[in-house]
């Protein structure tokens, strides 16, 4: 089995087990909105929107009264049967969500740059990534499989793209965040309202709408 493959299958596992409570998903769900802004089941980021969603709830969400992301229950219990997806299960907890550039595209690897620690990663990914080119911005998730020799980066669910004319603003204004104390996470929600704004406001140049920030939120 290839290693996107056991990935797959693990966060399926992982699907399974942490995602039966409707009255916990809605409350997470009120929770990732409040930071991110509000996306409607007809709306053109529905789909990326709920993927990422599900998978912060499973592998980055600590609910109240918690000390861990549900995940780790199961990399635990996992890794003490000796079952060898233990080691896919912690790369998924100690995952990586940023704000990236694809910086070069070749048959089976992806470059990109960390917009918000401005370190290189190189992305083992078999798929073809369609409408997807050099320069583009998105929210991703980085899954660092190294259980073998070598190991792997991989892709998790995580898929939001924004503007490449917005790279500038999106940069600047994360810049701006991080040195008055804002965490990453704070900048990648922040920066993920401003992508619903673009959907709302379709009348205004994308670039404007992450250059405005908050003001154009009221």
């Amino acid at each position: 089995m290839t290693t996107a493959a056991l990935l797959d299958e693990v966060i399926e596992t992982l699907y399974a087990r942490h995602t039966t409570d409707p009255e916990a998903a809605s409350a997470a769900r009120r929770e990732y909105e409040d930071r991110r802004g509000k996306v409607h089941q007809d709306d053109e980021l529905w789909e990326p929107w709920s993927a990422a969603f599900v998978e912060w709830y499973v592998v980055e969400r600590v609910a109240a009264g918690e000390r861990h992301p549900p995940a780790v229950a199961t990399y635990r219990a996992l890794a003490a049967a000796g079952d060898p997806r233990a080691a896919v299960a912690r790369a998924l907890v100690t995952s990586q969500r940023s704000l990236f550039e694809i910086r070069a595209m070749a048959r089976g690897r992806i470059e990109l740059l960390d917009l918000l620690g401005g370190a290189a990663f190189h992305v083992d990914e078999q798929r073809a990534l369609h409408g997807v080119e050099v320069g583009d911005v998105a929210e991703l998730r980085l899954v660092g499989v190294f259980g073998g020799p070598g190991g792997e980066i991989q892709f998790g669910r995580t898929f939001l793209y924004h503007p490449k004319v917005a790279r500038g603003a999106i940069v600047e204004r994360a810049r701006a965040m991080l040195a008055s104390g804002s965490s990453r996470r704070d900048v990648i929600d922040h920066i993920a309202q401003l992508r619903v704004q673009v959907m709302r406001y379709r009348h205004m140049p994308a670039v404007r709408v992450y250059e405005l920030g908050t003001r154009i939120m009221g």
